[in-house]
């Protein structure tokens, strides 16, 4: 589990540290930086996993505006901290040198960082991450997701086919799966798949037997349906993550399947010891069944974000007996970060 996340100079996130629990969500106005810290987040743990397939240069591009040294990405997990910068620093004197570095240490201020590739033949690594930026619109078909048309690709390209592959190869998580989404969406009896084609470059699409009807194809139930769909096929599929970051969880879903989605999340943490959740929504309704140690805050100050927990208000003491923390958002706002973390010039 990632505990403590330290974003520098990546995109609007110029000096951010945040403390994470297994369930975190990430409240605020539109681009006040809430996406680009579950990217944040998403790109360290590839750049811990897997060297090559990160891309230095994206991370150049998102730098943030003005800005003249490297960016920088720490989190804590499991004991140990992990850091990535864009520019690896010379030693002793702190000058960005050529490439990139990617190094661990005992905790975030010591000054015996190492770099990770001579430690142990680089086997340290950060949980699999997967961030989900479902559109309904990927989710309707069936066209399959490359190089591994097994796999639902994050945007959620490719999820019929990687259903038809549970389904033949892996039934247990077929039915859990089904059992999960009747949880959150109860009108649905069942899902199956058409029968393979002798066309091996049409896919089987997938069909939802509702009640009061039998074998709508995806373009005939709702957004939120799929988008719901989406989410499970992720945390059931083979290359199931540890690292879970839900960008607009509440999108397309109404308020009661919103309270559903939250409980089935917190269903699957307590039966998956090692599973960790960060999400982002704009609903007051979903943070109504959200603890208030759960929710993170941010706004825009003169364009870099400020973030802190919904417990820091300098009047929650007053009111957390009396408001749910969708209450509280809604009553609070976000201007009173701009006194509590303060402006930063």
């Amino acid at each position: 589990m990632i505990s403590k996340v330290s974003i520098h100079n990546f995109k609007c996130l110029r000096d951010v540290r945040i403390d994470l629990e297994r369930f975190t969500v990430f409240v605020g106005p539109n681009a006040s930086g809430k996406t680009s810290i579950l990217q944040g987040l998403d790109l360290l743990s590839r750049a811990f996993r897997d060297t090559q397939a990160f891309n230095d240069g994206l991370v150049s591009q998102v730098m943030s505006r003005g800005a003249t040294d490297a960016v920088e990405l720490i989190v804590e997990s499991g004991g140990q901290c992990f850091r990535y910068s864009s520019a690896r620093l010379s030693p002793g004197n702190g000058v960005p040198g050529a490439g990139a570095a990617r190094e661990i240490a005992a905790d975030f201020d010591s000054p015996a960082w190492m770099l990770s590739d001579s430690i142990g033949g680089n086997t340290l690594h950060l949980p699999l991450s997967v961030l989900l930026r479902l559109e309904a619109s990927k989710l309707i078909f069936s066209a399959p997701c490359f190089p591994d048309p097994t796999i639902m690709a994050p945007d959620g390209t490719g999820m019929h086919t990687s259903l038809a592959s549970m389904a033949l190869n892996d039934p247990d998580s077929w039915q859990a799966l089904q059992a999960d989404l009747r949880r959150i969406i109860p009108t649905i009896r069942r899902l199956r798949h058409t029968k393979t084609p002798i066309d091996p470059s049409k896919p089987p699409s997938l069909l939802f037997d509702v009640l009061g009807a039998d074998s709508l194809p995806a373009d005939q139930v709702s957004e939120g349906t799929l988008l719901v769909l989406g989410l499970l096929t992720a945390l059931h599929g083979s290359d199931r993550p540890s690292l879970v970051l839900l960008d607009d969880m509440d999108r397309g879903l109404h308020p009661r399947a919103q309270k559903d989605l939250v409980t089935l999340l917190r269903g699957l943490l307590d039966t998956k010891p090692g599973l960790q959740i960060v999400a982002t929504t704009h609903s007051p309704y979903l943070l109504n069944w959200v603890q208030a140690n759960e929710v993170r805050m941010t706004c825009l100050q003169d364009g870099a974000t400020l973030c802190a927990p919904l417990e820091d208000h300098p009047k929650f003491e007053k009111w957390k007996d009396e408001m749910s923390s969708g209450e509280m958002w809604s009553l609070f706002g976000e201007k009173w970060l701009v006194e509590k973390v303060g402006v930063i010039a």
